[in-house]
Protein backbone atom coordinates (compact mmCIF):
# COMPACT_ATOMS: atom_id res chain seq x y z
CA UNK A 1 0.00 0.00 0.00
CA UNK A 2 2.57 2.50 1.02
CA UNK A 3 4.59 2.17 -2.68
CA UNK A 4 1.14 2.28 -4.56
CA UNK A 5 0.67 5.99 -2.52
CA UNK A 6 3.39 7.84 -4.26
CA UNK A 7 2.39 6.33 -8.29
CA UNK A 8 -1.18 7.26 -6.91
CA UNK A 9 0.02 10.81 -6.87
CA UNK A 10 2.29 10.93 -9.41
CA UNK A 11 -0.74 9.90 -11.63
CA UNK A 12 -3.00 12.63 -9.80
CA UNK A 13 0.13 15.29 -10.45
CA UNK A 14 0.60 14.54 -13.89
CA UNK A 15 -3.23 14.66 -14.68
CA UNK A 16 -3.42 17.92 -13.20
CA UNK A 17 -0.84 19.01 -14.93
CA UNK A 18 -2.05 17.80 -18.29
CA UNK A 19 -5.79 19.36 -17.17
CA UNK A 20 -3.77 22.95 -16.39
CA UNK A 21 -2.18 23.10 -20.26
CA UNK A 22 -5.37 21.61 -22.12
CA UNK A 23 -7.94 24.38 -20.25
CA UNK A 24 -5.37 27.12 -19.26
CA UNK A 25 -2.56 27.06 -21.08
CA UNK A 26 -3.42 26.18 -24.35
CA UNK A 27 -6.28 28.49 -25.32
CA UNK A 28 -4.10 31.13 -24.89
CA UNK A 29 -1.35 29.45 -27.52
CA UNK A 30 -3.77 28.39 -29.98
CA UNK A 31 -5.15 32.65 -29.71
CA UNK A 32 -2.39 34.44 -29.07
CA UNK A 33 -2.84 37.93 -30.30
CA UNK A 34 -6.05 37.42 -32.12
CA UNK A 35 -9.14 38.69 -31.28
CA UNK A 36 -12.52 36.79 -30.65
CA UNK A 37 -13.98 37.69 -33.70
CA UNK A 38 -10.47 36.63 -35.86
CA UNK A 39 -10.32 33.17 -33.83
CA UNK A 40 -13.96 32.04 -35.47
CA UNK A 41 -13.81 33.62 -38.83
CA UNK A 42 -14.14 31.31 -41.87
CA UNK A 43 -11.01 32.23 -43.60
CA UNK A 44 -9.92 31.17 -47.14
CA UNK A 45 -8.74 27.71 -47.13
CA UNK A 46 -10.50 26.93 -44.33
CA UNK A 47 -12.83 24.68 -46.49
CA UNK A 48 -9.91 22.35 -47.94
CA UNK A 49 -9.53 20.91 -44.54
CA UNK A 50 -11.51 18.27 -42.89
CA UNK A 51 -13.89 19.15 -40.34
CA UNK A 52 -13.39 18.69 -36.43
CA UNK A 53 -9.51 18.78 -36.46
CA UNK A 54 -7.87 21.20 -33.81
CA UNK A 55 -7.00 24.86 -34.63
CA UNK A 56 -4.79 27.75 -34.53
CA UNK A 57 -5.24 31.60 -34.79
CA UNK A 58 -2.08 33.88 -33.85
CA UNK A 59 -2.13 37.93 -34.62
CA UNK A 60 -0.52 41.01 -34.41
CA UNK A 61 -1.04 44.10 -35.75
CA UNK A 62 1.31 45.98 -37.99
CA UNK A 63 1.77 49.57 -38.24
CA UNK A 64 2.16 49.61 -42.18
CA UNK A 65 -0.07 49.14 -45.39
CA UNK A 66 -0.43 45.38 -46.59
CA UNK A 67 1.54 47.07 -49.48
CA UNK A 68 4.25 46.97 -47.49
CA UNK A 69 3.58 43.75 -45.35
CA UNK A 70 3.03 41.03 -48.58
CA UNK A 71 6.50 41.32 -49.85
CA UNK A 72 7.91 40.00 -46.54
CA UNK A 73 5.23 37.10 -46.56
CA UNK A 74 5.39 35.86 -49.96
CA UNK A 75 9.19 35.46 -49.81
CA UNK A 76 8.92 33.01 -46.99
CA UNK A 77 11.02 29.50 -47.29
CA UNK A 78 14.08 27.93 -46.03
CA UNK A 79 15.88 28.39 -49.81
CA UNK A 80 14.46 32.16 -49.72
CA UNK A 81 13.89 34.42 -46.94
CA UNK A 82 13.35 32.64 -43.78
CA UNK A 83 10.34 32.41 -41.77
CA UNK A 84 12.04 35.82 -39.74
CA UNK A 85 11.98 33.98 -36.02
CA UNK A 86 14.97 32.12 -34.87
CA UNK A 87 17.44 31.02 -37.66
CA UNK A 88 19.56 30.15 -35.15
CA UNK A 89 17.42 27.63 -33.73
CA UNK A 90 16.08 26.32 -37.15
CA UNK A 91 20.13 25.45 -38.08
CA UNK A 92 20.46 23.57 -35.27
CA UNK A 93 18.03 21.23 -36.34
CA UNK A 94 19.34 21.50 -40.18
CA UNK A 95 17.33 24.12 -41.59
CA UNK A 96 19.71 26.43 -43.71
CA UNK A 97 18.42 29.19 -43.09
CA UNK A 98 19.29 32.70 -42.75
CA UNK A 99 16.54 35.70 -42.36
CA UNK A 100 16.32 37.70 -45.20
CA UNK A 101 16.74 41.52 -44.50
CA UNK A 102 15.54 43.01 -47.70
CA UNK A 103 13.13 42.63 -49.93
CA UNK A 104 14.32 40.75 -52.86
CA UNK A 105 11.99 40.78 -56.48
CA UNK A 106 13.31 37.60 -57.50
CA UNK A 107 11.19 35.70 -54.71
CA UNK A 108 8.15 37.93 -54.94
CA UNK A 109 6.19 35.43 -57.14
CA UNK A 110 4.49 32.51 -56.03
CA UNK A 111 1.53 29.93 -57.63
CA UNK A 112 -0.37 27.66 -56.85
CA UNK A 113 1.47 24.32 -56.49
CA UNK A 114 4.90 25.98 -55.70
CA UNK A 115 6.97 24.67 -53.09
CA UNK A 116 8.03 26.69 -49.80
CA UNK A 117 11.02 24.57 -48.28
CA UNK A 118 10.60 24.00 -44.58
CA UNK A 119 14.18 21.74 -44.54
CA UNK A 120 15.43 20.54 -47.85
CA UNK A 121 17.77 18.21 -45.70
CA UNK A 122 14.83 15.83 -44.85
CA UNK A 123 13.35 15.38 -47.93
CA UNK A 124 9.84 16.01 -49.01
CA UNK A 125 8.21 15.64 -45.94
CA UNK A 126 9.92 19.06 -45.07
CA UNK A 127 8.15 21.31 -47.56
CA UNK A 128 5.12 22.87 -48.07
CA UNK A 129 2.94 23.47 -51.47
CA UNK A 130 0.79 26.51 -51.93
CA UNK A 131 -2.71 25.75 -52.29
CA UNK A 132 -4.37 29.04 -52.36
CA UNK A 133 -2.69 32.81 -52.70
CA UNK A 134 -3.99 35.95 -53.50
CA UNK A 135 -1.55 38.65 -53.56
CA UNK A 136 -1.80 41.19 -50.74
CA UNK A 137 -4.57 38.45 -48.98
CA UNK A 138 -3.67 35.57 -48.17
CA UNK A 139 -1.32 32.20 -48.57
CA UNK A 140 -2.30 28.79 -48.08
CA UNK A 141 0.40 26.15 -47.76
CA UNK A 142 -0.31 22.62 -46.64
CA UNK A 143 1.84 19.10 -47.21
CA UNK A 144 2.32 17.90 -50.15
CA UNK A 145 -0.15 14.36 -49.94
CA UNK A 146 -2.49 16.76 -48.57
CA UNK A 147 -2.55 18.90 -51.96
CA UNK A 148 -2.45 15.76 -53.75
CA UNK A 149 -5.91 14.74 -51.66
CA UNK A 150 -7.11 18.24 -52.56
CA UNK A 151 -6.23 18.11 -56.11
CA UNK A 152 -8.26 14.76 -56.12
CA UNK A 153 -11.80 16.71 -54.53
CA UNK A 154 -10.74 15.41 -51.47
CA UNK A 155 -10.48 16.98 -48.01
CA UNK A 156 -6.47 17.93 -46.42
CA UNK A 157 -5.96 16.20 -42.74
CA UNK A 158 -4.02 19.95 -42.27
CA UNK A 159 -2.95 23.25 -43.30
CA UNK A 160 -0.30 26.56 -42.59
CA UNK A 161 -2.03 29.69 -43.79
CA UNK A 162 -1.43 33.50 -43.29
CA UNK A 163 -3.65 36.47 -44.02
CA UNK A 164 -3.80 40.15 -44.68
CA UNK A 165 -6.23 42.36 -43.34
CA UNK A 166 -6.37 46.32 -43.68
CA UNK A 167 -7.13 48.14 -39.98
CA UNK A 168 -7.29 51.87 -40.72
CA UNK A 169 -3.56 52.77 -41.99
CA UNK A 170 -2.55 49.35 -40.46
CA UNK A 171 -2.95 45.68 -41.22
CA UNK A 172 -3.42 42.85 -39.16
CA UNK A 173 -1.49 39.82 -40.08
CA UNK A 174 -2.84 36.09 -38.95
CA UNK A 175 -1.67 33.09 -39.08
CA UNK A 176 -3.96 29.80 -39.15
CA UNK A 177 -2.50 26.39 -38.43
CA UNK A 178 -5.48 23.81 -39.13
CA UNK A 179 -5.28 19.81 -37.95
CA UNK A 180 -1.70 18.23 -38.87
CA UNK A 181 0.64 17.87 -35.38
CA UNK A 182 -1.59 20.78 -34.52
CA UNK A 183 -3.18 19.02 -31.10
CA UNK A 184 -0.02 17.21 -30.04
CA UNK A 185 1.90 19.20 -26.73
CA UNK A 186 4.79 19.08 -27.84
CA UNK A 187 4.40 20.46 -31.50
CA UNK A 188 2.03 23.04 -30.32
CA UNK A 189 4.90 24.48 -27.69
CA UNK A 190 7.37 24.36 -30.13
CA UNK A 191 5.65 26.00 -33.23
CA UNK A 192 3.68 28.81 -30.76
CA UNK A 193 7.61 29.96 -29.68
CA UNK A 194 8.58 30.05 -33.55
CA UNK A 195 5.51 31.59 -35.25
CA UNK A 196 5.29 33.90 -32.49
CA UNK A 197 8.76 35.12 -33.46
CA UNK A 198 7.73 35.08 -37.20
CA UNK A 199 4.64 36.98 -37.10
CA UNK A 200 7.25 39.56 -34.55
CA UNK A 201 9.82 39.25 -37.27
CA UNK A 202 7.53 40.55 -40.04
CA UNK A 203 6.45 43.07 -38.13
CA UNK A 204 9.68 44.47 -37.50
CA UNK A 205 10.66 44.16 -40.94
CA UNK A 206 7.52 46.41 -42.30
CA UNK A 207 7.62 48.47 -39.82
CA UNK A 208 11.21 49.91 -40.30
Amino acid sequence: MGKQKPALAAAMAAAGIAGLYRWTVRPRLYTWGATAEEIVAELPGDALVESGVPRTTRGITIDAPIEEVWPWLVQIGENRGGFYSYDVLERLVGARIRNADVIHPEWQELQVGDTVWLARRYGQRARQLVAEVVPKSHLVLMSAADYERVQRGEKAFGSWAFYLRPQHNQTRLLARGIGGAVGIASFDLVHFVMERGMLRGIRDRAQR
